[in-house]
């Protein structure tokens, strides 16, 4: 009698669980099954894929110059924007966590080009950041006197930290939004105690802050780490790897490979390159945050 109850229990559990177990196996385990074995084959679309082995891995690792260059793109571009997103992001959450007058009028200012989709905002740049009428040179390099030309998407130079400086400018608001429902979470009596007891600054956020918002914390690295490396829209939209590869990130790569030159054998090969790098960083990344 026990024993039914314990399978009518698993069936019923089952049952609640198959819409999930459906939509993880269609959208997510389906797909990947169907990377891995088109990463062994030459499929342009319009004909059936022939396997060629390891003839796509070969290839990325000894014979494809482009590669180097977008890890090259990819790793720059990855530093820039997760140390300013792992910096910047809990300073403007601590800023907006005190309260002051206006308080909740600037957050909502603040969250707006968290809201904003990716084709207006990288619209919206593309216009402040024109290299003769755009208002960010005006009032930052045109107003102190500098004559030259500051273009931001166009020049070798430029073209990486212009692309840095736009996506933080998006991604910071939206993951503030974690850290400071994370920070309003944290009792009042905590900080009293810490004051009390004679605890500076420093101490306050080494033992009362940090350890309050760890696990929003290490979910906000992870995932702007995971984004960094699947940053295509913004690279498309902006710049489209330009100016000679200096923006040619290894995501935008992947896009190209599949839906310019229709190498999509090819294009499968470089996703589970750039899946097994994003995986080992983030596992170093958890482990040392850890910690």
């Amino acid at each position: 009698m026990k024993l039914q109850k314990a399978v009518k229990k698993q069936v019923i559990g089952l049952l609640f669980a198959s819409p999930a177990i459906v939509y993880i196996a269609v959208f997510f385990l389906y797909p990947f099954l169907l990377t891995v074995y088109l990463s062994f084959t030459e499929y342009p679309l319009i004909a059936p894929p022939k396997f060629v082995g390891l003839d796509n891995f070969v290839t990325i690792f000894t014979r494809d110059a482009t590669f180097g260059d977008s890890i090259y793109a990819t790793v720059i571009y990855s530093v820039g924007f997760c140390l300013g997103i792992w910096i910047l992001t809990p300073a403007l959450s601590l800023f907006f966590n005190n309260k002051f007058k206006g308080r909740s009028f600037y957050v909502v200012i603040f969250m707006i080009a968290a809201m904003l989709g990716v084709v207006p905002s990288a619209m919206a740049w593309k216009v402040v950041l024109h290299p003769s009428l755009g208002i960010f040179n005006k009032l930052f390099f045109y107003s102190w006197g500098y004559t030259g030309q500051v273009d931001w998407f166009s020049s070798v130079n430029m073209a990486m930290p212009g692309m840095i400086m736009v996506t933080l400018a998006s991604g910071i608001p939206f993951y503030s939004i974690y850290l400071i429902g994370a920070l309003g979470g944290i009792p009042n009596h905590y900080y009293e105690v810490a004051k009390i007891g004679g605890a500076s600054l420093f101490q306050r956020l080494r033992y009362v802050v940090l350890p309050s918002i760890k696990p929003i914390y290490l979910f906000v690295i992870v995932t702007s780490l995971i984004s960094s490396f699947q940053m295509v829209s913004w690279f498309f939209l902006l710049t489209n790897g330009g100016p000679v590869n200096a923006t040619r990130v290894l995501s935008l790569y992947i896009y190209n490979s599949a839906f310019y030159y229709y190498k999509f054998g090819y294009a499968a090969a470089l996703t589970l390159v750039l899946l097994a790098i994003s995986s080992i960083l983030c596992y170093f990344a958890l482990k040392v945050m850890s910690k």
